[in-house]
């Protein structure tokens, strides 16, 4: 993953996965990247991480509950129509999986970064509430 920065949409992974939605806007879509997550026993690699702390993000700029910078996303936001109502649940699962020990994400970012990338995942676990 290159990546510039901490935030969500900082990195190619995420950038790919908004393209996607971009080219095919449906909210099962983001509901796939949270369940393939979430169906992951095993290590969590890097890119299905990196497109859950997007989809997450994307998420709770869409329900209108926080200031996560989602660039350009706003028209993605317009074509989907109405935010399923679990949604936001499912998504809070899938934040949780990518902090736990077994994520590549969260080995990606621990030390020095570890403390602005984890506090972002808590800002927009609270904004999905």
């Amino acid at each position: 993953m290159t990546a510039w920065g901490n935030g969500p949409f900082d990195n190619d992974d995420a950038a790919d996965f908004m393209i996607d939605l971009e080219e095919a806007p449906a909210w099962d879509a983001v509901r796939r990247v949270f369940t393939q997550a979430l169906d992951t026993t095993d290590y969590l690699g890097l890119t299905e991480g990196a497109r859950v702390y997007a989809a997450a993000a994307f998420l709770s700029v869409a329900l209108g509950k926080s200031e996560i910078s989602a660039q350009d996303y706003h028209m993605i936001i317009d074509d989907l129509g109405a935010v399923p109502d679990d949604l936001a649940a499912l998504a809070r699962k899938a934040l949780t999986r990518i902090c736990a020990a077994d994520s590549e994400i969260d080995d990606l970012y621990q030390g020095a970064a570890y403390d602005e990338w984890i506090a972002t995942v808590r800002y927009i676990d609270k904004a999905l509430t």
